[in-house]
């Protein structure tokens, strides 16, 4: 009886640590639920053959950024080297990558449930956010209230990632409006497998703009401290030729672009103060003005480069990542434009 007494619940837990797959977990210490993390543990004594752990005297602060920087299930991880580490996943910025979390033949309901008690449990910032595309025609709700929740606030990565060996046709769904709520922090954007409309690019430029303007309308996001959106992937996306020009444009600090199987439009005229690299597949690009360009890559197996360059002083690199091998056609032969002059 007193060693029961003397042993505090362990059903007491400051923030229990989701259960991950392959992810054994951590010796939590006991104590009522608290949104603080526990005192450093600097000065509590190691035991005898730990005196060379040096990155365990780094600040919570470090070691936060340190542990934010590994895949998901790596970071859990960490809760279960010392008690030192204990605490630090659950206050460290997120970053959640929802693609291995799980075996491939796990049923979605578990982790779509997974996902959600992380995202509820951990108080955030968030640094790096990654869904499957298909989530956005079939859990849709989910991907919302993920995105909406505060833990995501300062969000600086989101990745609808796509992966596929072959070309559908993209998702006719949009994007939920969550997901261009984060123009104040957001540093990279990868769109995968759905639909931008006209309005949904229309309201990411107005939102771009009020921002920008330090309108007290955007009740909703913080005032930028730093540049904007600086790398845009859109990968197997449906938009008119006239909102990918639009959405470029919104992107004041646009530095790395790549477009990739899109679909709606045809000729694609970059004119960017900004833009310092570009990959593409398949599209038929114009470079207008881009006077800080450096590289400008075609990774598509089944077409050469056709590329017009009418102004891109600083352009270095220029060519195809496809040796040729897949390209049946002469029409399908790389041609590249320079001025009036023919390549």
């Amino acid at each position: 009886m007193e060693t029961e007494a003397s042993c505090p619940s362990l059903k007491k837990r400051k923030l229990a640590a989701p259960k991950i797959h392959g992810v054994p977990p951590a010796p939590e210490a006991t104590g009522s639920p608290s949104s603080e993390p526990p005192p450093p543990a600097h000065d509590q004594q190691r035991p005898p053959g730990d005196a060379a752990d040096r990155i365990s005297d780094l600040a919570d602060a470090i070691l936060g950024e340190i542990v934010s920087l590994l895949p998901t299930k790596q970071a859990v991880r960490t809760q279960i080297l010392s008690p030192r580490w204990r605490h630090i996943w659950s206050f460290a910025p997120l970053n959640l990558d929802c693609e291995g979390l799980l075996p491939a033949d796990a049923d979605e309901d578990v982790l779509v449930g997974l996902v959600s008690n992380i995202v509820s449990v951990n108080p955030g910032p968030g640094r790096r956010f990654c869904v499957p595309s298909c989530f956005l025609r079939d859990r849709a709700a989910a991907v919302d209230a993920w995105l909406r929740s505060p833990t995501l606030d300062s969000l600086q990565e989101l990745d609808f990632w796509f992966k596929s060996y072959h070309r559908p046709q993209p998702l006719k769904q949009p994007p939920p409006p969550s997901t261009f709520r984060f123009p104040a922090t957001l540093r990279v954007l990868t769109i995968g497998n759905c639909n931008l409309p006209d309005s949904t690019v229309q309201e990411l430029q107005l939102q771009a703009l009020l921002v920008l303007l330090g309108s007290p309308a955007t009740t909703a996001f913080q005032k930028p401290q730093s540049p904007l959106l600086k790398h845009l992937g859109l990968e197997l996306v449906s938009i008119s030729e006239c909102s990918l020009h639009d959405l470029i444009t919104a992107c004041p600090a646009l530095e790395c672009l790549l477009i990739s199987h899109g679909f709606g439009f045809r000729c694609l005229k970059i004119s960017s103060l900004t833009l310092r690299s570009k990959r593409l597949c398949q599209e038929l690009p114009v470079v207008e003005n881009a006077p800080c360009l450096q590289t400008l890559l075609h990774q598509d197996f089944d077409y050469g480069l056709h590329v017009s360059v009418v102004s891109a002083p600083k352009l270095e690199t220029l060519g195809c990542l496809s040796d040729g091998f897949y390209i049946s056609g002469q029409d399908d032969l790389s041609r590249i434009v320079f001025g009036s002059t023919v390549i």
